[in-house]
């Protein structure tokens, strides 16, 4: 595939990563595909480019000999730091956004917060994203999280249409598909909590179930933790009648303090 088209799908990528304030349970663990898409693009774009200057420094030497291949000078190294440096953020502190839960962290906590009793496997994870398959005798299902350190509170300025992000954060407001069983709550800390129950969103899965606990904290931090009853829930087939994990079990990962941010 030639750069530029490269540049171009990574590009879309980039701008596709953040999913719209209205989007359902399925656009925020999809960010997840999208994000695994952009880290093999940006490695293959890396690729190529390497390749490009290793093929245009031969030519220039063959060039500049005449015809026979000289051997290349490597280029000068700068020994200080660019200026554009002094123009990165500083460090995270007080009122700064928060990064991302690093992959391994993601995929460690989840781990350890998960019931016991259940076989994990086939691990996956990101930078705020983390997916295990999980077995026990009913049979395998997967579940994922989600955290986001710096959840939008409010519309972005020049948003033209789309839902108030809060609005997830309500049974009365939320766009969930047909006979999903909804519950939303306030807990005494003043984390919001919406526990879903129902049919996965992809469409034309009739199959699929998707539970699912989506919480905001105080503190500005989103978690939300799917689990199906299926190891691939984009292809309408169900590995197990039910979810492996209960709300019960659902909240108490997504509610749990020792997140890491």
């Amino acid at each position: 595939m030639p750069l530029d088209e490269l540049r171009t799908a990574l590009q879309a990528a980039v701008e596709a990563d953040e999913p719209p304030a209205g989007a359902g349970p399925a656009a925020v663990f999809a960010r997840a595909d999208r994000a695994r898409t952009r880290q093999r693009l940006t490695m293959l774009v890396g690729g190529v480019a390497v390749l490009g200057v290793a093929v245009g420094t031969a030519a220039f030497a063959l060039d500049r000999s005449g015809g026979a291949a000289t051997t290349a000078q490597p280029p000068a190294v700068a020994t200080s730091a660019p200026a554009a440096s002094a123009a990165l953020p500083a460090a995270s502190g007080a009122g700064s956004p928060r990064p991302e839960v690093p992959a391994d962290v993601m995929l460690a906590t989840l781990r350890r917060l998960l019931p016991a009793g259940l076989a994990a496997s086939e691990p996956d994870s990101q930078p705020g994203f983390a997916e295990l398959i999980l077995t026990d005798p009913a049979g395998r299902g997967k579940v994922q999280v989600n955290v986001q350190p710096n959840y939008r509170r409010a519309v972005p300025p020049g948003r033209v249409s789309g839902d108030d992000p809060m609005d997830k954060f309500s049974c009365a407001k939320r766009k969930d598909p047909p006979g999903t069983h909804c519950v939303d709550s306030t807990l005494p800390d003043g984390t919001l909590l919406v526990l879903t129950d129902g049919p996965s969103e992809d469409a034309g899965h009739d199959r699929i179930t998707l539970r699912m606990v989506d919480v905001f904290r105080p503190d500005g931090v989103r978690i939300v933790v799917g689990t199906w009853n299926a190891v691939g829930e984009k292809t309408n087939t169900a590995t197990r009648s039910e979810p492996p994990l209960t709300g019960q079990q659902l909240e108490a990962i997504a509610t749990d303090p020792t997140w890491p941010v």
